[in-house]
């Protein structure tokens, strides 16, 4: 890639469009110069940011409106082309990239005229052939044809100020991140990671089978009878983790179950007779019981009946009291509705009595009422034609004072019109003066100011930084978190474990406790059946020189209880291999975790030392945070007042350009407001000559005259027809009276023979049901008076309880006895004795083979299950020790040998590098200084060295470390390392052809003869086809290299001009 014209325009310093000619020099090697400022490094960033979108310093990222330039209005649109070659002599193509930065630009139209808009940045890439290559894929596509992503560009083709000595005194780990990039070894890093994430694997795995093992190991059930010292001894090994023994231990299993086998045969069949026994004493004792049942039944029903024939004669009695009580309240309802008839009677009669007295005295009433009524109806009609006349009257007059008060209205407006007129006429003319004296002012303040984009642009790229810096320092606090969250679970899984297994061993003592106590029961209780000369239902033995003992402990140990704990212990141990593998993971990603932020704290201590020089690599990460804090209130408090002088440049900027256009409307202001003044006069003297026209034909003086009138004439008309409206309710009211009275007495004449008669029938109604009850009044009264409705009800209650009773205990009595029969009342006591005795006997019986098939059954389970995870862990066990050799071995983690394998894969890399730089740097050096590795020996001893440099003075024959060099030996070692490294990246790869070197600022600190030697070293690269510009303040440069490119800055921006020799 060699780099043929640049072009720019609105960019950085750069106003108008720009170009730049490379293939104008004569010689590949040009010296740009120009004063601090002037823009020579804008020529570096516009060709990086037209291949990678970004400017070339890592340390200072410009892109988007920080790019636009300050030197040209907002119409100009920002933009860089760079063409460009790829290959050489017939394979070379020519390549045209043009990228536009995002960028801000004024509205021409709508609302937000005259403000500016920010505008999304755009790329282009023109292909040899001329078609134009799809813009999605144009970043893509650049970085293809270069053949090296930004960083990589940067360390070897565009050497950008302030980072030139980076890779040189870079350490061991941070050279191996540059080299990852730039020779693709991150399959290496990756190759030991993946080692480490399956050794890790497969010692959780196994650590998982451990513990499984031990579960297993601990299920296994001796029983005391079987006689073997060697299986006990094992299982304790086993349990307490030498999984060495685990072979020997599945051979004694193996005889434990055969012998468990063959007993458990025996037990069943003892077991099977004793229950068939036990069934039948059953059924006898379930058939007492029944017949037992219904001899009880039968003496209960004969109980019952003879308590029935002992109430019968008291449930009669109650019988007919029952019926007198319902009788006397049936009479007393009769006598109640007489009672309200009568009382109905005499109120009827009472009512018409006064009705009668009182219709003469309403008659009268009612004629005198309807006489005041006529005569004041006369007088409301009287006052009602006067308030006619004089309402007609205040009308008229009101219409004319009020023509009179607009009039006035209109004449003190067109005064106060003139008056104002002619103030607006003088205001207009101070405006005018204002804005000449404000013009002045602003074109000083625009001059004042007319550095102040520039130092915006610096300080909201150191902004950027801070910011930057502020993420990584979260993201390394969140590192830190996270670690430490890792490093708390760590903890709580190992104490999980621990609790957990804990619990299992004492549930699996306290099991294997009760357990024992069961079988010693069941021993018991076999050994009481034993007789001299019969052989033992167990062993076969028929001699019992030590027959076991009955504990009384064990009386609460059933089989179930047994079978509940054995699932407890079982869940206990799945827990318990679950805990650890948890454990084992949670430890190592703990350590991933910590490497992981020890990493980050120091890188972020060197980026931030390079803003923050207070900043050391003892800082912790409070303290960084707190300088960073620091820093970035001092930029904030800087670019607060750079903002606000830049905003009010824009404002000033804008004020001078709307200037002409603001004098202009004020003039045509002053001019309108002359004409309006003129025009307020002559109306004003129209207005007032009206007024005088109306004031003579007005009847009252005054509005407040004519409403009084007016108010005065209603006044009377209200009161006349409020009198009149009070005695034509009087009228109304007295003639309703007397209607309502003669129409109560009427209907009073009709109601009461009807009432009389319906007395006369209930009285007859009320003697016919007491000769129907066969009562006199006295006895009913005496009746209902004694009880109440509800006691009838509870005594009728008692008769049927009684009558139900005795229905129930005939029917007990009825089948009692044909369910009896014949049969005789059975003992039950001496059937339960002989039931008991059976079933004691099968339980027994079923203990013994019950616990023999449960150890046969889950000794076997145990054997098969540890028969299978023995293979498992041998082979991960030859899995893991192989892993972990390799893993050992390419991570460095091998003592006396900390180099892993990426960094040793990359001194064959940096080995070619630093043969390429030996050859310039020993020319510029005269032969003094020789870069060389750091010893390969001692490279891994203490930590990882392989990538450290070192320099080797053939005038002391001793090396020593790179940053003891002098300020121009740095450099010189700095640019030969460079130029070595490009040489090494293009042999490496075929498809990198890179024909350009830029390199900026350095010069200055060499003396004479370093100087010319450096300087020679690069003509003689310069001799081919590679293009190599140098940017130097040094003024020896100007005579030693003789084309230059000359940059200067004005008001107007930066310009360019080659000197060619």
């Amino acid at each position: 890639m060699k780099p043929l014209r640049l072009k720019m325009q609105a960019f950085g310093s750069y106003g108008k469009e720009t170009t730049i000619d490379f293939e104008k020099v004569n010689q590949n090697l040009f010296l740009i110069t120009g004063d601090t400022g002037a823009g020579k490094t804008t020529i570096f960033d516009a060709i990086v940011f037209a291949l990678y979108g970004e400017a070339s310093s890592s340390l200072n990222k410009k892109e988007g409106v920080v790019l636009q330039s300050q030197y040209v209005d907002f119409d100009s649109e920002p933009y860089v082309e760079l063409v460009f070659s790829e290959g050489r002599d017939e394979k070379r193509e020519i390549y045209t990239v043009r990228r536009v930065p995002r960028h801000l630009k004024t509205i021409t139209r709508g609302a937000n005229k005259g403000k500016p808009k920010e505008n999304t940045g755009s790329v282009s890439l023109i292909m040899p052939d001329g078609m134009e290559y799809p813009s999605k894929e144009t970043d893509r596509k650049l970085q293809e044809i270069v053949g090296l992503t930004k960083s990589q560009f940067m360390q070897v083709a565009m050497i950008a100020q302030g980072e030139f000595m980076d890779l040189l005194r870079a350490k061991s780990d941070d050279k191996k991140v540059i080299f990852r990039k730039l020779f693709n070894t991150e399959m290496y890093q990756d190759i030991v990671t993946e080692l480490g994430n399956r050794k890790r694997a497969k010692e959780k795995e196994i650590a998982v089978l451990k513990t499984q093992c031990q579960g297993e190991v601990s299920r296994i059930r001796i029983p005391e009878t079987y006689e073997s010292e060697t299986l006990k001894q094992l299982k304790k090994q086993l349990e307490d983790g030498e999984m060495t023994r685990l072979t020997d231990f599945l051979e004694e299993v193996e005889k434990l179950c055969d012998w468990l086998e063959k007993h458990t045969d025996l037990a069943e069949k003892d077991y099977r007779k004793s229950g068939k026994s036990r069934d039948e004493k059953r059924e006898e004792y379930t058939r007492a019981e029944e017949v037992l049942k219904w001899f009880i039944q039968l003496e209960d029903a004969e109980q019952k009946l003879q308590e029935c024939a002992d109430d019968e004669s008291k449930i009669v009695e109650t019988t007919a009291l029952i019926s007198r009580i319902r009788n006397a309240y049936e009479i007393r309802e009769t006598g109640v509705l007489l009672n309200d008839a009568e009382r109905r009677l005499t109120e009827l009669e009472q009512s018409l009595k006064t009705q009668e007295k009182q219709l003469p005295i309403l008659e009268e009433t009612r004629k005198t009422a309807e006489k005041a009524e006529e005569q004041k109806k006369l007088i409301r009609d009287q006052e009602l034609q006067s308030y006619s006349k004089i309402a007609e009257k205040v009308q008229k007059a009101l219409e004319l004072l009020n023509q009179i008060k607009s009039l006035r209205v209109q004449a003190e407006a067109d005064r106060k019109n003139c008056a104002l007129a002619s103030e607006n006429t003088q205001k207009v003319r101070k405006q005018q003066e204002t804005l000449e004296q404000k013009e002045i002012q602003w074109k000083k303040q625009s001059e004042e100011l007319a550095e102040v984009d520039k130092k915006l642009v610096l300080a909201e790229n150191k902004k950027q930084e801070a910011d930057a810096v502020s993420k990584e320092i979260v993201d390394v606090q969140n590192l830190r978190n996270q670690a430490e969250q890792c490093r708390k679970k760590a903890i709580k899984t190992r104490e999980t474990y621990a609790n957990i297994t804990k619990k299992y061993n004492d549930a699996n003592t306290e099991y294997e406790e009760v357990r024992l106590h069961f079988l010693n029961a069941q021993a018991g209780f076999l050994a009481a059946e034993l007789e001299s000369g019969k052989p033992c239902p167990v062993c076969g033995s028929t001699e019992h020189p030590h027959p076991a003992k009955k504990g009384v402990e064990s009386v609460d140990i059933s089989e179930e209880k047994l079978q509940n704990m054995q699932t407890n212990v079982d869940k206990l141990r799945k827990d318990q291999e679950k805990a650890a593998g948890d454990a084992a993971a949670a430890r190592s990603e703990y350590d991933t975790r910590k490497d992981t932020y020890i990493a980050s704290v120091q890188k972020l201590q060197e980026r931030l030392h390079r803003s923050v020089s207070s900043i050391t690599e003892q800082s912790s990460v409070t303290e960084m945070s707190n300088a960073l804090e620091n820093w970035k209130q001092e930029l904030a408090e800087e670019l607060n007042n750079l903002q606000r002088s830049a905003r009010l440049l824009v404002k000033i900027r804008e004020a001078l350009q709307n200037m002409e256009k603001q004098k202009k409307q004020l003039q045509d202001t002053y001019d309108e407001c002359t004409e309006k003044e003129k025009a307020a006069v002559e109306k004003l003297a129209g207005s007032e000559a009206a007024l005088e026209n109306v004031k003579g034909s007005v009847e009252f003086k005054t509005e407040e005259e004519a409403r009084a009138a007016l108010i005065q004439a209603e006044s009377s008309k209200n009161q006349a027809e409020e009198v009149y409206q009070k005695v034509l309710s009087e009228a109304k009211k007295a003639a309703n009276a007397q209607k309502q009275a003669e129409t109560l007495i009427s209907r009073y004449q009709q109601e009461i023979p009807e009432q009389k008669k319906c007395v006369e029938d209930r009285k007859t109604s009320y003697t016919e049901v007491m000769e129907i009850k066969q009562m006199t009044e006295s006895e009913w009264k005496e009746l209902v008076e004694t009880y109440s409705r509800e006691a009838a009800e509870e005594f009728q209650k008692t008769v049927n309880a009684y009558y139900e009773k005795k229905s129930v205990a005939l029917a007990q009595k009825d089948s009692a006895e044909s369910a009896i029969g014949e049969e005789q009342k059975p003992v039950l006591e001496e059937i339960q004795k002989e039931r008991e005795a059976a079933e004691t006997e099968y339980q027994e019986k079923e203990k013994i083979y019950n616990q023999l098939r449960m150890d046969n059954r889950d000794d076997r389970e145990v054997f098969d299950a540890l028969s299978g995870r023995l293979e498992e862990r041998k082979t991960i066990v030859e899995e893991h020790a192989r892993i972990d050799t390799l893993y050992r071995m390419t991570s460095g983690n091998v003592s006396g040998s900390r180099m892993d394998l990426e960094t040793y894969v990359q001194r064959y890399y940096l080995e070619h590098i630093l043969y390429a730089a030996n050859r310039r740097f020993q020319e510029m050096s005269a032969g003094q200084f020789e870069l060389r590795m750091y010893d390969l020996e001692k490279a891994g001893e203490g930590k990882n060295r392989g990538l450290d440099l070192m320099v080797y003075s053939t005038v002391t024959g001793k090396e020593r470390e790179v940053r003891t060099l002098s300020g121009g030996e740095s450099f010189m070692a700095a640019l030969s390392l460079a130029l070595g490294m490009a040489d090494q990246i293009q042999q490496s790869s075929a498809a990198i052809n890179l024909d350009m070197m830029f390199i900026d600022e350095g010069f200055g600190s060499l003396d004479e003869h370093s100087r010319n030697q450096a300087v020679r070293v690069l003509q003689e690269m310069a001799e081919g086809s590679r293009l190599i510009g140098i940017i130097s303040h040094v003024s020896e440069l100007k005579q030693e290299i003789e084309d230059q490119l000359l940059v200067n800055k004005d008001e107007n921006g930066s310009h360019v001009k080659w000197q060619i020799s």
